[in-house]
């Protein structure tokens, strides 16, 4: 019986062709920090990005429905890495407040590291809304785990009871606040910490950092 001719190049195995998937993407990621490192939101289009990568300007869409969810892509491994360091460095022997804190401050940490490149970031996928995007995703899960910590707390009695999601949505918006107040300039990194400190303990009904609570402030005014 006569052996068939191949009438095309050999087809790669799946696996190779996902690893060149990953790279490309990775690269067109890369690319788009160069270029908005460069020339900023403004700058940024398909075509550069594409071009910066070494891939061709269709390609792109392969890997991105649009520059937004690129911008949001890349905010979001940057918020991963930070939150990624932030878990791991994390005591089991603070306060529900000093936690909450802990976690803020490595965030504004990762921003201040590339502040420029951070506010491109936040200002293009602040009102991007993308219900099955990375940063959807992302604050799911930082929802759930900052919920958990209020529910614990108050369980164990540390701080009044609160529904978590009331908890979640108030922290984060102390949180975001002070953020951009940092990236503004109008805060350093130890006001920024003093101030989300401070707010969180009013919000729970604490004193200082460790404790105290009202009675304990109270006492000490009398």
């Amino acid at each position: 019986m006569e052996g068939r001719v191949a009438t095309g190049p050999p087809e790669r195995p799946a696996g190779v062709r996902q690893q060149r998937k990953r790279q490309t993407r990775q690269a067109l990621l890369g690319a788009a920090r160069r270029v908005l490192e460069r020339r900023g939101m403004g700058g940024l289009t398909t075509r550069e990005v594409a071009a910066e990568a070494g891939v061709a300007a269709g390609t792109f869409f392969v890997h991105f429905p649009d520059l937004n969810t690129l911008v949001e892509t890349l905010l979001d491994e940057h918020v991963g890495q930070a939150l990624d360091r932030a878990l791991r460095t994390l005591s089991d022997d603070g306060d529900l407040v000093a936690r909450l804190v802990h976690v803020a401050a490595e965030l504004y940490a990762s921003y201040d590291r590339e502040p420029e490149l951070s506010r491109q970031y936040i200002s293009a996928s602040l009102f991007h809304h993308h219900p099955d995007g990375p940063a959807e995703r992302r604050m799911a899960e930082f929802r759930e785990w900052v919920s958990g910590e209020f529910a614990r707390a108050a369980e164990a009695g540390a701080v009044p009871p609160l529904d978590p999601l009331l908890g979640f949505t108030s922290y984060f918006s102390l949180y975001f606040g002070v953020l951009v107040a940092g990236l503004r300039g109008e805060l350093d990194r130890e006001a920024q910490l003093a101030v989300l400190d401070a707010a969180l303990r009013r919000l729970v009904g604490g004193g200082g950092p460790g404790g105290g609570g009202r009675a304990a402030r109270e006492g000490r005014t009398a």
